[in-house]
């Protein structure tokens, strides 16, 4: 779930600065036209702005990858589910080394979308009671920045840093 949620952001956020850098390339030709020159200027600026942010960034390359690692950990669910109940001891280190693998390849995770990602999977098996709730600047802010959830939690012992 994390993985696809992080693709969606990833690939949206893409295709809005490539929306976005069209865009700029016509408002500098209507710039030409325009009577309102410091308009069009905020207007470069902006799409200059979001395209090298995209450009620096590569939420086309990251997208990919959330999807790769998405379905490696779907293809090992199914692995585990072929299973059934008859896994022997080698059978379960194998699949075990396989998830040790798929996880040295993840990027670091978000903290927010983490917790986002558990409320969600708490709600739909019924365990309401195990919802984090996310201040509203987490929520809006869970795809690009991360947020030491660990330290929201009300049963958290004291930040030995906070002094």
């Amino acid at each position: 779930m994390y993985h696809a949620k992080r693709e969606r952001f990833l690939d949206g956020w893409d295709r809005f600065a490539t929306f976005l850098s069209a865009i700029g390339g016509a408002a500098a030709f209507s710039q030409i036209l325009s009577d309102h020159i410091e308009v069009s200027a905020w207007i470069a600026a902006g799409i200059a702005l979001v395209s090298t942010l995209a450009l620096a960034y590569g939420p086309a390359a990251k997208a990919r990858r959330h999807a790769e690692l998405s379905r490696d950990y779907k293809h090992l669910e199914s692995e585990l589910r072929e299973c059934g109940t008859e896994v022997d001891e080698k059978g379960l280190n194998a699949l075990e080394a396989r998830l040790l693998r798929l996880e040295a390849t993840e990027p670091a995770t978000l903290g927010a979308l983490v917790t986002q990602c558990h409320n969600e999977l708490s709600v739909a098996f019924g365990h309401s009671g195990l919802v984090t709730p996310l201040p509203r600047h987490q929520r809006w802010l869970k795809n690009i920045l991360d947020f030491d959830q660990s330290l929201d939690r009300p049963d958290a012992p004291p930040d030995p840093s906070a002094g």
